[in-house]
């Protein structure tokens, strides 16, 4: 009996194992996305020029996304932290971080046209990234939930 239950606890670890990976990948695109969507608003919101760039990402910092949360933690270090300059409080992470980095290093220097132009065209990059992942994560996500599930049952077999 113990043999068995063996046998279907492996196989539903490889099934588990499977969708989380896929689920990795479909965090992978939503964030994206959510950058995209982030820096169109902070564009919008340069433009105006009516508020600081601290206050602009705490505006733009809505949802209870880790995309919104870094854009909050850095207003916050920003302010508790005038004299650092802004790229030396980002640090990059995930495969939008190196347009990021650029984009705060362009941020925390020039005139206002300049970092508004910087913010377009890290969304446009960002976009044009997330565009070409949103495909192959579809795919790759059934890939990983099947090869998952089919690795489980033939363990569970094997094991059986």
């Amino acid at each position: 009996m113990s043999r068995v239950l063996f046998a279907i606890f492996a196989g539903l670890i490889c099934g588990v194992l499977g969708m989380r990976q896929a689920q990795r990948l479909k965090d992978s695109s939503l964030r994206l996305h959510r950058w995209e969507i982030l820096l169109q608003h902070l564009c919008l919101l340069l433009q105006e020029s009516s508020l600081s760039l601290p206050e602009a990402f705490r505006q733009i910092a809505s949802e209870n996304t880790p995309a919104d949360e870094l854009l909050r933690r850095l207003a916050d270090d920003m302010q508790q932290h005038p004299l650092l300059p802004l790229p030396q409080l980002y640090q990059s992470e995930g495969p939008e971080g190196p347009i990021l980095s650029r984009l705060m290093d362009r941020l925390s220097r020039g005139s206002l046209d300049s970092r508004v132009q910087a913010v377009e065209q890290a969304a446009q990059e960002i976009a044009l990234l997330s565009a070409s992942t949103q495909q192959k994560v579809q795919q790759d996500a059934r890939m990983w939930l099947t090869l998952g599930w089919t690795c489980g049952a033939c363990l569970t077999l094997l094991l059986l």
